[in-house]
């Protein structure tokens, strides 16, 4: 709450107009520190909490020097699909299409959309570690210094770094191409596996790739692919019928599609896919503008699915580990 009042403070710095309204969006756990409610609710089985909805406060609640009268957090979807997910939603109009159309959001969690103006299902999937470097021996966000992106040469291989510098880490979208470089190479088998029996590998500079790397790796592409087999079943349609593929995150940007699909993270091509980058600030920008109930026609046809309680999870998740 403090470090966003003043982020408010000098947006604000030198302007006598007083803000008539502050939107925030954040997942789920975010939203219950900000607002003060009890987050022990989402720390065991069933990992529900009965404060996901809207909360309004003024500025003198949260500690704030009146910048606004009116400050909404706005509501989540479900205990770990938040209202950045939302957000993300509207940005997208995916709510209001006939065809069905698909969001992906690989942040904290890897959270999925899928649906049409008749229906949403989202979930969420523990993908997010390893997309933003948290369990990768070398891995950064998607800032100065990552691999961002690595591209097949003549007998070896080319690393792009966000910044052009020396390389540091790797990110997220760099991961994916490394990952598909490697089976490409025959450098590693359809179970992630160093073939020559290394344990590791260089990419460039200092930056290498490790057999448990690759690994997490294998981790959190099969908890997406599993995710959105599961949905795409529960909506009873095929692949190939969804139209849109919208892709969020902070690495979005940099993401190459092809290797997406060659890792089997997304098993089926569609020709419309959309880089979103921050796809929740984008909506957010849309919340300001807007009423509150505006989020309402989209919670109405929208669907939180636990993907850990279906029945089919496990057997999906380790046949997806494999590439």
């Amino acid at each position: 709450r403090e470090k966003i009042g003043k982020m408010v403070d000098l947006m604000v710095a030198g302007r006598n107009e007083r803000l008539e309204k502050i939107i925030l969006v954040g997942n789920t756990v975010m939203q219950h520190f900000f607002c003060g409610l009890d987050i022990r609710p989402l720390s065991f089985f069933p990992f529900e909490s009965p404060d996901l909805g809207a909360r309004r406060y003024l500025t003198t609640e949260l500690g704030w020097e009146g910048q606004s009268r009116n400050v909404i957090f706005y509501p989540s979807i479900g205990s770990f699909v938040g209202s950045d997910i939302l957000a993300g939603i509207m940005a997208t109009g995916m709510h209001e299409l006939e065809e069905y159309s698909m969001l992906i959001d690989l942040g904290t969690n890897g959270e999925i959309v899928i649906g049409n103006r008749d229906g949403l299902l989202c979930a969420s999937t523990a993908a997010g570690p390893a997309f933003e470097g948290a369990r990768i021996s070398m891995g950064m966000l998607a800032t100065t210094g990552a691999i961002s992106s690595v591209d097949p040469v003549p007998e070896n291989w080319k690393c792009r770094v966000i910044g052009n510098g020396h390389p540091r880490g790797i990110c997220g979208s760099g991961l994916i191409d490394a990952v598909a470089v490697l089976l490409d190479r025959g450098i590693i088998n359809e179970y992630g596996q160093f073939i020559s029996g290394e344990e590791q590998v260089t990419l460039a500079g200092p930056v290498v790739l490790t057999q448990k790397d690759i690994q997490e790796f294998q981790l959190a592409k099969a908890a997406i692919a599993t995710g959105m087999e599961i949905l795409i079943r529960k909506l009873g349609i095929r692949a190939d019928e969804i139209t849109n593929v919208y892709i969020a995150g902070a690495f979005g940007s940099y993401i190459n599609m092809d290797n997406v699909i060659s890792t089997g993270m997304l098993g089926f091509r569609t020709g419309n896919v959309r880089k979103l980058g921050n796809a929740a600030l984008m909506g957010a920008k849309m919340f300001l503008f807007s009423d509150l109930s505006l989020t309402d026609n989209i919670l109405e046809i929208t669907s939180h699915v636990n993907l850990e309680s279906e029945p089919c999870f496990q057997d999906l998740f380790v046949d997806h580990m494999r590439f």
